[in-house]
């Protein structure tokens, strides 16, 4: 599905932020993308959706280059921040990013969807009045209807209640189920426990070996001491 091979980075001449990243992530795979603040997660994420040009290596998605329409229309990006057209309203604005995928979406489904993340009706109203964390759930729930080959998330959950939480954990599963693949970074080392398959640890723009989530628990027990415990390894 997505292959990063040999990609390095840097803004100006001398300030590298990405140095020959190799990572892959398959069809129907979860991948956790973990790493401290300034690492260069979001760099590496912007070259993934051709938001940055690409200086070194490669990155395909489903076979064609990041810069070529057929991977822009494979990938769905869900950054940080919670910036939307707020003068839409929320089914003008799902409809919108359906039109530019080329996807069909019927409006019972998108319906079905507020209800599911407790918003129902909200789908009428403009953006504009919605609150920070029926925002996030607003471009989650984009996501799960439109079904785009990747989806890649970044720190979307943050901001969003404990009920939509576990309704993301189960989209997130449905999604795998169907062969669908996701790029999760996140800082929350619980929500990867339940999802993800494997994890990449990025570290002064440095990507350490991909582990699996299953040798990872029986190991360490948990991400946070396999976290703790690569660091100082690192250090020492």
């Amino acid at each position: 599905m997505l292959q990063v091979h040999g990609v390095s980075f840097r803004y100006g001449r001398h300030n590298a932020v990405l140095h020959s990243i190799d990572f892959d992530v398959a069809s129907g795979e979860i991948v956790g993308l973990i790493g401290p603040n300034g690492s260069g997660k979001t760099t590496l994420i912007r070259l993934i959706c051709d938001l940055y040009a690409l200086q070194t290596g490669t990155i395909d998605i489903q076979g064609f280059s990041s810069s070529s329409p057929d991977a822009k229309a494979a990938v769905m990006h869900i950054g940080s921040n919670d910036d939307m057209p707020i003068f839409l309203t929320g089914w003008e604005y799902a409809s919108t990013l359906a039109r530019l995928y080329g996807v069909s979406l019927e409006y019972q489904k998108l319906a079905m969807m507020f209800e599911h993340f407790g918003m129902g009706g909200a789908e009428h109203r403009l953006i504009e009045s919605y609150s920070h964390g029926m925002k996030k759930k607003m471009q989650l729930g984009c996501a799960f209807l439109l079904k785009r080959p990747l989806t890649i998330i970044d720190e979307t959950l943050n901001g969003i209640d404990i009920d939509a939480w576990y309704t993301c954990i189960n989209e997130f599963h449905r999604m795998r189920e169907n062969g669908l693949s996701i790029l999760l970074c996140s800082h929350d080392f619980a929500l990867l426990e339940k999802t993800a398959d494997s994890l990449a640890l990025l570290r002064n723009g440095y990507m350490g070996q991909q582990v699996t989530l299953t040798d990872l628990m029986d190991e360490y027990g948990g991400i946070a001491e396999w976290y703790r415990t690569t660091l100082l390894e690192e250090a020492s």
